[in-house]
C-alpha cells in the first residue's frame, strides 16, 4: 500500500492539532508537515513532498488569498482539500473559480463531517478526484447563474433591483434588522431575509455590512432618501 503524505494547513492550532492526529491514524496516510498559514508554506520542505495540501478555508480568506494564488506557480500538480462551513461557501465568488481549477485536483469538504469522510476525501482527491459538498456545488452555481444574468454596471448601478428590494435596501441602510423591516412592510421576517439574499446577489456582495458600504458609496441609496424604491417617499 503506497503511502500518501499530506501537508496540513490551519491557523486555528487545537483544529491543526486534530487533522494531524486524525491522518496519522489513518494507515495509508501520512504527514509530510504542518503550518499556520499558507506564507508559511514557502520555506517548508515538506510541503514540496506532498501529495495532498489539506487546507482550513480560514487560511485563504482576505489578503492570504493572493498567496493562495500562488500555490499552482510553486507546485503546479498540487492536489488540495479545502475545509469548510457554510459561511465559508458564501465567500466564494465566480472570479475564484479560475484559481481553483489551475490546481491539479481540488476538492471542497464542510467540517461538520466524521474523521472518516475526511480521510476518504483525502484519498479520492489523491487519486484525481474531484470532491465536493452539494451545498457548495449549489452556492456554486447559483452564483455563477448571477453572473451569467447580471453585468456589471447594471449590478453596480442597482438597475435590476424591484421596487420593493430597493425599499428593503433603503431599510437595511438604516440599520434595520430583518424582524424591523418585516414589521415596517409588512412582510414575513423569511420574506425579508429573501429580499436582501437576492439583492446581495444582484450587486454582488457578500456581508450585509459591504451591503450598507455599497449602497451608500455609490450612491445607490443616500443617507436621507426616505423614498420606497419608486420614488415614492414613504409616510
Amino acid at each position: 500500500m503506497s503511502t500518501i503524505k499530506v501537508c496540513v494547513v490551519a491557523p486555528f492550532e487545537p483544529l491543526r492539532v486534530g487533522l494531524v492526529q486524525a491522518i496519522q491514524e489513518a494507515p495509508d496516510l501520512e504527514i509530510a508537515g504542518e503550518a499556520h498559514d499558507l506564507t508559511d508554506l514557502v520555506t517548508m520542505a515538506g510541503f514540496r513532498e506532498a501529495d495532498v495540501l489539506l487546507v482550513d478555508s480560514i487560511a485563504v480568506m482576505g489578503t492570504r488569498r493572493a498567496t493562495y494564488d500562488k500555490i499552482d506557480e510553486w507546485l503546479p500538480l498540487l492536489k488540495v482539500l479545502f475545509l469548510g462551513t457554510q459561511e465559508d461557501t458564501r465567500s466564494i465568488s465566480p472570479e475564484d473559480i479560475p484559481a481553483y481549477m489551475r490546481l491539479h485536483t481540488v476538492g471542497f469538504l464542510m467540517k461538520d463531517g466524521p474523521t472518516s469522510r475526511m480521510v476518504e476525501a483525502i484519498r479520492l482527491v489523491n487519486s484525481g478526484t474531484f470532491v465536493c459538498e452539494t451545498e457548495l456545488i449549489r452556492h456554486i452555481l447559483v452564483r455563477l447563474s448571477q453572473a451569467a444574468t447580471y453585468t456589471p454596471d447594471e449590478n453596480a448601478n442597482g438597475q435590476n433591483l424591484s421596487g420593493r428590494e430597493m425599499e428593503v435596501l433603503i431599510l437595511v441602510t438604516r440599520g434595520m434588522s430583518n424582524k424591523e423591516i418585516a414589521q415596517d412592510l409588512f412582510l414575513s421576517e423569511g420574506t425579508v431575509k429573501a429580499h436582501v439574499s437576492h439583492i446581495m446577489g444582484k450587486l454582488s456582495v457578500e456581508r450585509r455590512t459591504d451591503l450598507v458600504r455599497h449602497a451608500l458609496t455609490t450612491g445607490l441609496v443616500s443617507l436621507g432618501d426616505d423614498s420606497d424604491g419608486n420614488g415614492n417617499h414613504r409616510v
